[in-house]
């Protein structure tokens, strides 16, 4: 699969500890972050995304005959929506 480049902003503190871990492990800092995104995206928590992911395109997928400006206003509520429901579980330990 091709490679895309993509900027991300690391708290110091993790970025220290991935440039540590990729000389560790005589790896690059881009494998690091890939296998650690990988890994997260296989546990609970990628499930869940995945899970959300799924709910919403079955809600946009109802309004099909909307244009896409519409649609794309309601997916990023639908993606508000879910974000602040994780949040809430999150807080109440769930």
């Amino acid at each position: 699969m091709a490679k895309k480049k993509t900027t991300v902003y690391l708290g110091s503190d993790v970025l220290v500890a991935t440039k540590a871990a990729a000389l560790t492990s005589n790896r690059s800092e881009s494998a690091v972050i890939e296998d650690a995104l990988r890994s997260y995206l296989r546990s609970e928590y990628g499930d869940a995304v995945r899970d959300d992911l799924r709910e919403l395109l079955e809600r946009v997928g109802m309004a099909g005959d909307l244009g896409e400006d519409v649609a794309l206003a309601e997916a990023v509520d639908e993606v508000r929506v879910v974000r602040k429901a994780r949040r809430s579980r999150s807080v109440r330990g769930g």
